[in-house]
């Protein structure tokens, strides 16, 4: 017999395609502020991470914490910069 608690993800998983209208990095922002509030995690870290560099280094922030939540659909020419960041 094998017993287990049903694990209830704190948020919903989440689909953001960057080719379209929420794949700019304000709305990248907007959502990683929303999650960390829900997920506990500190904003002013994140936020300063996200903004330290260029697009595809806050592409990469997102992932790094919220790629358990998130997925992101992205280009291949997205893709090939992501890879080689």
């Amino acid at each position: 017999m094998t017993i287990r608690v049903l694990f209830k993800q704190r948020v919903p998983q989440i689909e953001i395609n960057l080719c379209g209208p929420k794949g700019n990095v304000f709305y990248l922002i907007q959502l990683a502020e929303q999650l960390s509030s829900k997920l506990g995690l500190n904003w002013d870290i994140i936020y300063k991470r996200m903004t330290m560099h260029d697009y595809v280094h806050a592409v990469k922030t997102f992932e790094a914490y919220f790629g358990d939540y998130v997925t992101l659909d992205v280009s291949e020419e997205l893709l090939e910069q992501l890879e080689n960041y």
